[in-house]
């Protein structure tokens, strides 16, 4: 995989590395190298790096992460560490866990063939069917909620040297997003979308104090949300903690509260079930009310923007990259139609009974 030419002034420079894949039989060997584990790997797509499922002799299945060279190794002991950090603090919490390599390390560098390193972690694999994939009701969307206010409040007690990167998808940054723009062939939606960077930079950004703060996963997403096929509405797994970063509590929620809004729920109000999950645990201060709304559409921008701003760049793979971008469109007008202060009206009344 190749970048092209492509605005990059202002974006994260974590996606503007391809990832060099490996083959089935190299991940085989390194696993077998590092781990004293032998096993038949399969390869996974992955966003920026070279995923596979492993099935060991005795019939169980890991997950061989091989981090794409642009990551830091500094970033990649964040991401551990908050496995092993959640893993501690809420053992029912369903994420992976990691497996040591032979000496004891939770992750491991490789040499790449350029010179430079790129780190290895193995992770036991969940089995589940991603949310994306199962009708949705309004109890799973509750349990959503629920089991992100657990992990918010797992990582309460969380610290790391790493946490405060500066990553691409970290709403703090948004209006960077600026420079991704000229991706996008339609003036009007230009227009459309300059003008929200533009309020969420003053209405939001500019009260950053009045928000509180943590190491948040930022990725709740239907993908990386996975349930039990038998029971649709249970969570069996929360994997893909490559966006976590430091940032306000809030951008969590809208995070996940964005990607509750499907084809079939008209206009919004299945975001509020997921809502009354995360309620039952955690609550949201005034300010934080008032900001969820703008995060949620900034982040739907995010989800068209970054996407064809890396389409540019790996113009190979243009069509599974954009794959998602019509209903992220969809999805954003729908919430630029409803009214905002009928939505921060129903947040107040789910969370005037949300406990302290």
């Amino acid at each position: 995989m190749t970048a092209a030419t492509a605005p990059t002034s202002g974006l994260g420079a974590e996606l503007q590395t391809a990832s060099t894949l490996l083959s089935d039989r190299q991940v085989e060997d390194l696993v077998r190298t590092h781990y004293g584990l032998s096993g038949k790997a399969e390869w996974l797509w992955g966003e920026k790096d070279s995923n596979h499922r492993l099935t060991l002799q005795d019939g169980s299945t890991c997950l061989v992460k091989v981090l794409n060279a642009g990551e830091k190794p500094e970033t990649t002991s964040l991401h551990s560490s908050a496995l092993l950090h959640v893993a501690h603090v809420d053992p029912g919490i369903p994420v992976q866990r990691i497996v040591p390599a032979l000496n004891g390390a939770p992750d491991i560098r490789i040499p790449t063939e350029d010179g430079d390193t790129r780190a290895v972690r193995l992770v036991t694999f969940l089995h589940g069917q991603a949310l994306s994939g199962v009708r949705h009701t309004a109890r799973q969307r509750a349990n959503v909620g629920i089991m992100m206010a657990r992990m918010q409040k797992a990582f309460e007690s969380f610290e790391h040297a790493c946490a405060d990167h500066k990553i691409t998808w970290d709403m703090t940054h948004a209006p960077d997003l600026a420079a991704g723009l000229d991706c996008l062939t339609d003036e009007a939606e230009r227009d459309r979308l300059a003008a929200c960077l533009t309020r969420f930079k003053a209405d939001v950004l500019s009260r950053l104090h009045d928000l509180p703060t943590q190491v948040i996963h930022n990725d709740f997403n239907c993908e990386n949300i996975l349930v039990d096929p038998d029971k649709p509405d249970e969570v069996s797994g929360i994997i893909d903690f490559g966006d976590m970063v430091r940032a306000p509590r809030v951008f969590d929620v809208a995070v996940g509260a964005s990607y509750m809004l499907d084809e079939e729920s008209e206009p919004v109000d299945c975001v509020f079930d997921m809502l009354a999950g995360y309620a039952t645990l955690q609550t949201l201060n005034e300010a934080e009310i008032a900001a969820l709304y703008p995060a949620m559409m900034v982040r739907t921008l995010m989800r068209i923007v970054i996407p064809h701003w890396r389409a540019s760049m790996f113009p190979e793979h243009a069509a599974r990259i954009l794959c998602r971008t019509d209903l992220s469109r969809r999805i954003f007008a729908r919430l630029s139609a409803y009214c905002e202060d009928e939505f921060a009206a129903r947040c107040h009344t789910i969370f005037m009974r949300a406990p302290e």
